[in-house]
């Protein structure tokens, strides 16, 4: 892992070439992280037990509220492309044509090359969208 890199992140999907071609790896390809791409069903089980590893704490990158190490340059452009009116006008509308579908619409800095992403709540349910088509392909099973 580079130095500068305090955490494990990983993403959990259907097949390694889902999560290969993920654009929520796009940012962390570009600053050279290391991420964990798990693709077998239980693996999200067991990585949302386990919390850390040598002091370092998994993160999902998939999920809302991902903090990336940046470098003060990196936070200032940031910060201004978030107080930008261009780009607040642009957040209320897309929150407006999608209503309730979505909690919120922001600017985030975890892409560089695709327009959006859908990310999961970082509280409530818990899961990622990958677990939470496990889960229902499991409980198919029940009914």
């Amino acid at each position: 892992m580079p130095e500068i890199q305090k955490s494990i992140y990983y993403l959990t999907g259907e097949s390694l070439a889902a999560t290969r071609d993920s654009p929520f790896l796009e940012v962390l390809n570009k600053k050279g992280f290391e991420v964990l791409l798990l693709v077998h069903p239980i693996d999200e089980y067991a990585i949302t037990q386990l919390k850390e590893f040598d002091g370092k704490k998994f993160i999902c990158v998939s999920k809302e509220g991902l903090e990336l190490e940046e470098t003060d340059e990196e936070k200032r452009a940031h910060e201004a492309e978030v107080a930008s009116a261009e780009f607040t006008d642009l957040c209320s509308a897309g929150k407006e044509a999608l209503g309730d579908k979505v909690e919120k619409v922001i600017i985030s800095n975890r892409i560089t090359d695709s327009p959006c992403v859908l990310v999961t709540g970082q509280f409530g349910h818990g899961w990622s969208s990958n677990m939470v088509s496990v889960d229902n392909f499991f409980f198919s099973f029940l009914n």
